[in-house]
């Protein structure tokens, strides 16, 4: 099972932001999924908060079978009557609790989500130009980001 991992790469903890790195991790390889500077706190307390919410959640809306969280969510957007409030509303509140663009407000991060997937955790991201997809294990990544809690 593959590891999802946040290391930090400055320790410049009385900065507003620290670079980070968020990556996979396999037996055989790692491979970094994207790179930036962010509140590590804020990010650290928001997976926290909504952590739950990432174990248990169901996407909202009709869930294409073999997509990704982020390629569903994408598909949505693409294709969502705009008078359909309660549609719009339930996604929205679904990217609040799985998407890490919120837990790093004031970031211009990509949208990349985190969640249960049929019956696996996965983080994913999906645009036009780049996709990915990784299941990992759950109970590693929270138990890392507890750590991580501890440490400021």
């Amino acid at each position: 099972m593959n590891n999802l991992e946040i290391t930090l790469l400055d320790n410049n903890e009385q900065a507003d932001a620290q670079l980070i790195k968020l990556s996979i991790n396999s037996n055989v390889n790692a491979e970094s999924l994207f790179t930036a500077r962010v509140d590590l706190r804020s990010l650290i307390d928001w997976l926290l908060e909504k952590e739950r919410a990432i174990r248990e959640d169901d996407f909202p809306i009709n869930n294409l079978n073999g997509h990704s969280l982020a390629e569903n969510a994408y598909c949505f957007y693409e294709s969502v009557d705009s008078d359909n409030d309660d549609a719009i509303d339930a996604m929205y509140n679904y990217r609040k609790s799985h998407c890490l663009r919120f837990a790093c407000r004031g970031t211009n991060i990509p949208d990349i989500y985190i969640g249960r997937n049929e019956g696996e955790y996965e983080i994913s991201k999906y645009t036009l130009d780049e996709e990915w997809r990784y299941f990992f294990d759950i109970n590693d990544f929270f138990s890392k980001i507890e750590r991580y809690k501890f440490s400021y």
